[in-house]
């Protein structure tokens, strides 16, 4: 099962991502000013951008951008709405220039000098903040790199086993994962906010496994039974109680890493719609007992009821609620403006919600693509959706192994369904559905949203699988591959 840690390929941007040490959230934009030095080509042919990762929908959208804008005499000024700390990098005509990594903070000023050097490439120098070098950068990589092939193809969860209790799953994850910490704490080649940096992503990059003890125990067993055993009766895990999720106040949730990885906007997701934790919907009461009542069930485990983390965990509350396609209402709206002190928090929400709003109202509102839509599509078959990404290795060796299987099945009332979003880049993705075949579905981010947060049908990893009858009833829903044999036998049992 493909679950988000490939992303650490992507790491040579996340490294650099300045911790946010604030307890509570800090008010303001940061403020990125500067000046040109010497000839520049002009701003219609030599584009600077400033790109910044973006925290909330993470791998949808990686990053935002920002133009740089120069005054006639070379000077410049920029204002960039910022949730926390943040770190900015410059791209030229749409290409990253990887010569500067800076720092960002709300209600702060961050001062450069931009040149060319003989070859035409963009130069920075930090007259006032601070500044990654690239050679700390790769270093810092490299440390992630060597991380992650202990963690996978080495010993690092061999000793896990099936019939673990939800307490010893998390603390020998915990155990192995403090092991890691304390081989980057001992390296003495980068400096020590960049080990912090470390600690927090490498933290985040087994949240998923940690969140979901039952999926990966019960994958576990599937893989750990002797194949005289494959008809064994069905596995029932254990079901972890609330002070299972301890290992929150580990990941240290009220200092993020923010950038581009896609973990930490995932891990509220997760919290959220999780039936142990069981936080009501945002909507379901006045906004003051709402947050009461989710820092009597957060605080124990976070170890604090202030900061951070409650406004992120507010704000993708919200987002889930739009999710619901459910707007705010007029006391929800007074209740955020209150809550927050960064504007950029009620920007967003206030965003979102007039966007909402505005696909209420348009004439296109019934034409979004939900899964219901797609399924009516295909009366009288059984339909098997498959959610996947052209960057998802397992999902494409999954289709690749399906292959045989798909075509015994040509002429049965099954139809295939293939699901991706824009995280797969639209000219990638039109090349492989080729030969991938069946039907294929490429939604916005707010179409991807809507299926992935829902009660119904909500995941946190691909690939995910559908499989709905030939009256368009739900009947398997599961993440990751079960493998060929397993598939055609929920398939056929639907076949009319």
């Amino acid at each position: 099962m493909y679950h988000f840690f490939k992303h650490a390929f992507i790491f040579s941007c996340a490294i650099m991502a300045l911790a946010c040490s604030h307890q509570t959230a800090p008010t303001g934009k940061a403020k990125l000013t500067g000046k040109f030095a010497g000839a520049f080509p002009d701003e219609q042919t030599f584009a600077v951008i400033v790109k910044v990762p973006n925290l909330l929908v993470g791998i949808s959208k990686q990053f935002d951008e920002y133009e740089i804008h120069r005054e006639p005499d070379g000077s410049f000024s920029l204002s960039i709405p910022l949730f926390c700390d943040a770190y900015g990098m410059f791209a030229v005509n749409g290409d990253e220039s990887n010569t500067c990594v800076l720092s960002l903070s709300p209600d702060k000023e961050t001062k450069i000098e931009l040149s060319l050097d003989e070859e035409k490439r963009i130069q920075a120098k930090v007259i006032k903040g601070t500044e990654f070098t690239t050679e700390e950068t790769n270093k810092s990589n490299l440390l992630y790199l060597d991380f992650y092939e202990r963690a996978y193809s080495g010993s690092f969860l061999d000793s896990l086993r099936y019939d673990m209790t939800p307490e010893a799953y998390r603390d020998y994850i915990l155990h192995k994962l403090k092991k890691e910490l304390l081989i980057i704490e001992k390296n003495q080649e980068i400096s020590d906010d960049t080990k912090q940096i470390l600690y927090r992503i490498m933290k985040l990059a087994f949240s998923r496994q940690l969140f979901d003890y039952e999926g990966e125990v019960r994958y576990l067993y599937e893989k750990q039974q002797p194949e005289k055993e494959v008809n064994t009766p069905d596995f029932t895990p254990l079901k972890p109680d609330k002070s299972y999720y301890s290992f929150l106040a580990f990941l240290d949730m009220n200092n993020p890493p923010l950038s581009n990885y896609p973990f930490y906007p995932r891990i509220y997701n997760s919290i959220l719609s999780n039936k142990v934790l069981n936080i009501p919907q945002i909507d379901s009461k006045p906004f003051a007992d709402w947050l009461k009542e989710v820092k009597t069930i957060m605080a124990p485990l976070v170890g604090s009821d202030t900061g951070l983390f409650y406004d992120l965990l507010t704000l993708h509350a919200y987002l889930q609620q739009f999710g619901e396609s459910k707007p705010l209402s007029t006391g929800q709206v007074a209740e955020i403006k209150s809550f927050f002190k960064n504007p950029t928090y009620t920007d967003f929400i206030f965003a979102e919600n007039d966007t909402l709003l505005k696909q209420a109202y348009s004439s296109n509102a019934d034409n979004k693509k939900t899964v219901e839509s797609i399924v009516s599509s295909y009366k009288g078959k059984v339909v098997v959706i498959d959610f996947w990404a052209t960057w998802c290795g397992p999902c494409l060796q999954a289709m690749e192994d399906m292959k045989p299987m798909k075509a015994e099945l040509k002429n049965k009332d099954v139809v295939f369904v293939y699901i991706t979003d824009t995280s797969s880049p639209e000219a990638l993705w039109k090349e492989k559905i080729q030969e991938i075949g069946g039907e294929q579905y490429y939604l916005t981010d707010k179409e991807w949203e809507r299926i992935t947060l829902s009660d119904k049908y909500g995941f946190n990893g691909i690939p995910t699988y559908l499989i709905f009858d030939a009256n368009g009833e739900l009947k398997n829903k599961f993440s990751g591959f079960p493998g060929v044999e397993e598939m055609r036998k929920m398939i056929e049992k639907l076949l009319p």
